[in-house]
């Protein structure tokens, strides 16, 4: 038992103790493991069994494994795979343990002590060809999500041993895996993308809190970003050092960061002055195309405070088109309020662009409608 404790904990050292891309073979002998970038900080304390359902017939039930810190948040999970890679009748055991970070990003894999993986003529991988297959599993958009199983191998091909032997392989596909490990090299990444993705992140939403996410948005890497935003909706409380982390994303750095991280900031948070201020401050920082989100996120809040009005109502003559529209809706309601607003607007009305004076107008009439 206590070498036990000891293996496992020279495991966390040794593997998940580097944030970055880590290959550390021979940690015990004959053992092979590559690892990319973790999500957050690996110093987990305790593993936990999940049951889960793998949807593959008789056979279903399997176990997730949840790596656990001392605070009881998850930090990364990892499976043990045992599957048959068949075809034409003919199978060879893939014997892995896969993992993935919190977010059901792939995290790396395993091989179990003194076994490896093979190609054609049972050949073993060499160091090239593993770190070839740990690239190709840490692309989540790689063309083998498309290809089914029977199209790895051309039409008519004749019948073969599956990787024991050379078999023909779809030119189409050869760029995509492993040469000589078509089937191994399929099976792994669907394994990584497949179900087990889904029930990793489920896991994590499930405990998902201000802490977690907040140290979810620290990750050097930009998937777990979008992954965390599209989850900010589940946090109750957010803290002050959270909302400024997603701020930071709203900028011209990334259109699609910025747009999704306006997109996750819940209404209640514009009800607070600080925020609202805090929100507008990125206005000249974000793509021109982002500019009506933004203002249309701010007009969320039903008080909007008067300094940001006041500023964007000045801005008016330089606008156009959506910004146009999405600032004169934002202004319509306090225009009665502060005369300001509205004497911006009548100049507004009086642009020597058609369109514009006639957005103007238009609102000027909805103005009065409300006195």
């Amino acid at each position: 038992m206590g070498k036990c404790i000891l293996n496992l904990i020279l495991l966390g050292l040794l593997v998940f103790g580097n944030g970055w891309t880590l290959h550390a073979q021979n940690i015990y002998q004959g053992t092979i493991k590559y690892f990319n970038t973790a999500t957050i900080l690996q110093d987990y304390s305790h593993i936990v069994p999940i049951p889960v359902d793998t949807g593959s017939g008789v056979l279903s039930k399997d176990t997730l494994f949840q790596l656990v810190s001392k605070v009881d948040k998850p930090v990364s999970y990892y499976r043990k795979i045992v599957k048959e890679i068949c075809f034409d009748g003919s199978c060879r055991v893939l014997k892995v343990n896969l993992y993935w970070n919190v977010t059901g990003r792939y995290l790396g894999f395993e091989l179990p002590p003194q076994e490896f993986l093979s190609k054609a003529e049972h050949k073993p991988f060499v160091s090239q060809e593993y770190e070839q297959l740990h690239a190709i599993l840490a692309d989540s958009l790689s063309a083998l999500g498309t290809y089914r199983y029977e199209q790895l191998i051309p039409k008519q091909a004749p019948i073969s041993l599956v990787d024991g032997v050379t078999r023909p392989t779809s030119i189409d596909v050869l760029q995509h895996v492993v040469k000589g490990a078509v089937f191994t090299t399929y099976s792994m990444w669907h394994l990584v993308y497949g179900q087990m993705q889904r029930d990793v992140e489920e896991a994590t939403a499930s405990t998902l809190d201000a802490v977690l996410l907040a140290d979810i948005m620290q990750s050097p890497v930009p998937w777990d970003w979008m992954w965390g935003l599209d989850r900010v909706y589940l946090v109750v409380d957010a803290p002050d050092a959270l909302k400024q982390r997603i701020l930071s994303f709203i900028s011209k750095d990334s259109f699609g960061l910025a747009s999704k991280a306006i997109a996750s900031i819940p209404d209640q948070w514009c009800v607070d002055v600080d925020f609202q201020q805090a929100l507008w401050s990125r206005f000249d920082k974000v793509p021109f195309a982002l500019k009506p989100s933004l203002i249309q996120k701010l007009s969320k809040s039903q008080s909007l405070d008067k300094s940001i009005l006041l500023a964007l109502s000045e801005q008016l003559s330089g606008f156009n088109g959506a910004l146009l529209d999405a600032a004169l809706t934002c202004l319509q309601k306090y225009a009665t309020i502060y005369p300001e607003i509205k004497l911006n607007i009548v100049a507004l009305a009086k642009h020597n662009n058609p369109y514009i004076a006639k957005q103007a107008q238009k609102i000027l009439q909805e103005i009065d409608k409300r006195k």
